[in-house]
């Protein structure tokens, strides 16, 4: 006969009976291929290259060199005429307004447009150096007028030295002089911008030395 178990004694249960069924984690882990794939950022679309319209190039070329070549007809046919009529109404066949005219056209012709080159010491673009050297070119053209009158050998000059012979024959030997009364002139003023130029720079740098030394060290 078996013994009698006590009311207090815990009877014994098997473990897989009070075992609960533990559920399967959920895989989360997608196929490589069935990934969505990330929206990448729109791309600016690029801009159609524009295409060289060679008939238009050759059109314009071709009017620029036209127009070119009629400047080049009427300056060399027209102007040397043109300027001595212009200094004979002023002179007027009077041998020293001739002469004034003469000194000053010389004179101020010469001494300005090397005034203007002289500012291409200064650092600026290339497109204001292009500007000050077609400036000082125009202010010198009366000059160079007189200058082509005197030593070509065209008919219109011809045409032009006989103007001035009979209305200002005294102009071509003044404006020469005038010429060189400017050219000494400028070398003058050039002495005293450069040297000013230099002594401001001198000063400058020995002012920076000074200051240097005078750092507590």
């Amino acid at each position: 006969m078996s013994e009698p178990t006590s009311p207090h004694e815990p009877t014994s249960t098997p473990r897989h009976a009070d075992a609960a069924p533990t559920a399967a984690a959920p895989t989360d882990r997608v196929p490589a291929d069935r990934r969505p794939v990330a929206a990448s950022a729109p791309t600016a679309p690029e801009k159609p290259r524009k295409r060289i319209d060679w008939k238009r190039v050759g059109i314009l070329t071709a009017v620029a060199l036209v127009t070119l070549g009629i400047l080049f007809v009427i300056v060399y046919n027209f102007a040397p005429v043109w300027w001595a009529r212009i200094i004979g109404d002023f002179a007027q066949e009077d041998f020293g307004r001739s002469m004034l005219v003469g000194l000053i056209v010389g004179f101020c012709f010469t001494l300005v447009p090397l005034m203007m080159l002289l500012l291409l010491m200064y650092r600026s673009p290339v497109w204001v150096k292009v500007v000050i050297v077609v400036l000082a070119v125009f202010l010198a053209a009366p000059n160079l007028l007189t200058l082509w009158i005197e030593l070509g050998a065209s008919g219109a000059t011809h045409a032009a030295d006989r103007i001035l012979d009979t209305e200002a024959f005294s102009f071509g030997g003044a404006s020469i002089w005038g010429g060189v009364i400017g050219g000494i002139a400028f070398l003058f003023w050039a002495w005293l911008f450069v040297s000013r130029r230099f002594t401001k720079r001198r000063l400058a740098n020995l002012k920076s030395e000074a200051s240097e030394q005078s750092r507590p060290v």
